[in-house]
């Protein structure tokens, strides 16, 4: 994310300073032409030069100290050009350079709150884990049936641990370190392992989960297993809570999609699927921290998730490519 960030500083920079150099610089330019113009075209007696008393040698002459006059204006705004046009690069690689030097110091206090802010919610949501088991134990251990306060008690005890894990999951994605977690693994089965994990969930609200590959049964690629597990399970987790009825894999070598049959998603809201705290259906049960969670997780692998709508087919289609 930082490194993105200041990608964008040090461009920005430079943009903006190309930007200005080239209308002052076309500016300087186009004013000069315009004078050395003016100039030739200067109406007015011509100045000429008797050589001799013979007037065709002296109209030649003077025809070719005009070729010379305006050889030499030629000249002048080539080399004011090049002049020009040296001087903007040479100016925008110093420019580049202190980008380049100041971006680290410039986004140093947007990592400090950053990391703070993870930190925070790190240590918060380890310190609320202990006394929200406390009470969901209490509340099991008191074996009272067929109470409706003990039983949204319960309910709201089990949701608010489940946000309290999401939120402990999102501060602790991007500062697990994924180079040796990479091993290799078998694509379809990997997968299928995960589906299996869901088919429970999706049989008791009457829903299904079918694959489709278009590798062998035998495929391998190298990845952090744990990791591409983590983002599958979080879309086949969406894909249950909002399908109608089916939730279908494609695994192909180096991305998987997972679609679902559910209500499109509007264009409007597709953008801000992956940020924090973002329902598109404000009326459905969540936070919203999910898909937060696997675009944190992609990006910490050096992977991509999206998401879009196939309008001709009226699905939602969730993307991981990690090549």
């Amino acid at each position: 994310m930082f490194k993105k960030l200041k990608q964008k500083f040090i461009l920005t920079n430079v943009l903006i300073s190309a930007a200005v150099l080239l209308v002052a610089f076309s500016s300087i330019y186009l004013v000069a032409a315009g004078d050395s113009s003016r100039r030739g075209e200067k109406p007015g007696p011509a100045i000429q030069i008797q050589v001799g008393d013979n007037p065709e040698i002296t109209k030649e002459f003077n025809e070719k100290i005009a070729e010379r006059i305006e050889a030499e204006r030629s000249a002048s705004l080539k080399t004011l050009l090049i002049s020009l046009i040296v001087t903007g690069i040479t100016v925008e690689s110093i420019i580049a350079i202190i980008s380049i030097l100041l971006a680290e110091r410039s986004i140093r206090p947007v990592r400090d709150a950053y990391n703070a802010q993870k930190e925070f919610i790190a240590n918060a949501s380890h310190e609320i884990k202990t006394p929200l088991a406390v009470i969901q134990a209490n509340l099991e251990a008191a074996d009272i049936k067929n109470n409706k306060w003990i039983d949204n008690a319960m309910e709201k005890a089990e949701d608010l641990a489940e946000l309290n894990n999401q939120l402990l999951a999102l501060a602790k994605s991007e500062s697990i370190p994924t180079a040796t977690s990479v091993k290799e693994i078998i694509l379809p089965k990997t997968v299928k392992n995960a589906i299996s994990a869901f088919d429970a969930k999706a049989s008791e609200q009457g829903k299904s989960i079918t694959i489709s590959c278009s590798v062998s049964d035998d495929y391998k690629v190298k990845l952090n297993r744990t990791a591409f597990e983590q983002i599958l399970n979080i879309y086949l987790d969406n894909g249950i809570k909002y399908c109608k009825n089916t939730v279908a894999i494609n695994v192909k070598k180096d991305r998987i999609f997972v679609i679902s049959d559910g209500k499109p998603i509007p264009k409007s809201k597709l953008e801000h699927l992956f940020e924090r705290f973002y329902q598109a259906d404000k009326t459905t049960e969540g936070v919203g921290l999910g898909l937060a969670i696997a675009k944190s997780v992609a990006e910490k692998n050096g992977w991509e998730v999206g998401a879009y709508v196939d309008e001709e087919q009226k699905t939602n289609v969730f993307t991981l490519e990690f090549k």
